[in-house]
Order: structure tokens, then C-alpha cells, then sequence
């Protein structure tokens, strides 16, 4: 059987509220909705730079045949390209090692996948507007092999605000700004008092 390989495509039509993109038909994968989660609260809005964020997308199989993925458990079959001058990928963060079992879509049916998987993390590091490349790898049968892989990709848009304390250096934290500030004020009040303990010695 041959594999389904399928080009970019533009989602900017059909924006339901920023940043997600829906309606958008690659073969027989309908991106129902692509939108970005943020923090550890997992916000629906636009990441800061120096936040931690991820993609969501709603699937669904809307062609004639079962389709198998990887469930966002350890692995995931949706991953994100984007523009490294404002997000930043990192890799090496601790990963779940228990194996991932491919997961049937019927017809008809939808599932929500994100990325990334295990042991990455998508870093906002510089403010602006900017898109990202939404990823789904499937197969059409429970073997994964590569003979039976397809991919469907969908471009949306991206846009990163600035920091909440207006941080003047991309992809670095504000929070450790102020925590570095605060360090280095109580270090000066700490080496005045001892100077004056030792004037006065």
C-alpha cells in the first residue's frame, strides 16, 4: 500500500479566535482545530516570551478507511515546526520511557493529539507575529511502518507578546531577572552591613 503524502497548506482562513485555526481538510485528516496552550495551568492564549507553551490539535478522520496515530501519552503523532529566532525547541528534558501503543481512528471519529511529546519543551523567545507548522503522522495500518506512513501538515499563525515586566533580552525569563536583581540587592545590603561592622571594629 502506498503512503499519503501530503504538502503545506495555509489555515488562515477559517480562524475561530487567536491563536487557533480550524476547518482546514488535508486528505483524509480534518484539522478540526489548532489552537496553543500556556503555563502550568495550561491557558488558552498567545505564550510570553519566556513561557513555556504547547499545540493542541483536534482531528478528525473524515476519509473512508481506519487511520492508527500515537496518543500524547510518552509519544505523539503531532509535532510543530517554527521559526528558531522566536521559539526556541529544547530537548533532553526527562521522557516517559513506557512504549506507546498505536491507536485506531475510524471514520468519522475525532481525537485530540499535542505536542511536543515527552522530553521536549517549545520555548517563547522573542514578541511578534509569526506562524508555526502543525505536524500529524498516521497510518493506515496498526504495523507503523514506513512503508504506510502519511503526514498532513497545517501552517498557523503565531504571536508571542512580550514578557510582563517588558524583558529588553529574548528567551531570557523575566521571573530571573527580578529574582537576579533581588539577589543582587540583598548582596549589597549584606556587604554594607558587614563594612560597617568592621569600621566600626
Amino acid at each position: 500500500m502506498m503512503s499519503l503524502s501530503v504538502g503545506f497548506a495555509d489555515t488562515n482562513k477559517g480562524l475561530t479566535f487567536p491563536p487557533a485555526a480550524s476547518g482546514l481538510v488535508i486528505g483524509p485528516i480534518d484539522f478540526v482545530e489548532i489552537f496553543f496552550l500556556v503555563g502550568q495551568n495550561l491557558e488558552r492564549r498567545s505564550p510570553r516570551v519566556g513561557e513555556e507553551f504547547s499545540a493542541r490539535a483536534r482531528i478528525r478522520n473524515v476519509g473512508p478507511a481506519v487511520i492508527y496515530y500515537l496518543p500524547t501519552l510518552c509519544d505523539s503523532s503531532l509535532s510543530a515546526d517554527f521559526d528558531p529566532s522566536y521559539v526556541r525547541v529544547e530537548s533532553g528534558r526527562p521522557r516517559c520511557l513506557a512504549a506507546s501503543m498505536p491507536t485506531p481512528l475510524k471514520p468519522d471519529e475525532e481525537t485530540t493529539v499535542w505536542a511536543p511529546e515527552s522530553g521536549m519543551a517549545y520555548v517563547a523567545i522573542r514578541a511578534g507575529s509569526t506562524t508555526a507548522t502543525v505536524i500529524f503522522t498516521y497510518n493506515s495500518d496498526a504495523d507503523m511502518s514506513e512503508t504506510t506512513r502519511a503526514v498532513a501538515r497545517s501552517i498557523v499563525p503565531l504571536t508571542i507578546e512580550g514578557g510582563s515586566w517588558g524583558s529588553p533580552i529574548p528567551g531570557f525569563p523575566s521571573e530571573s531577572l527580578v529574582l537576579g536583581l533581588v539577589l543582587a540587592l540583598v548582596i549589597l545590603l549584606y556587604q554594607r552591613k558587614s563594612k560597617q561592622k568592621w569600621n566600626r571594629g
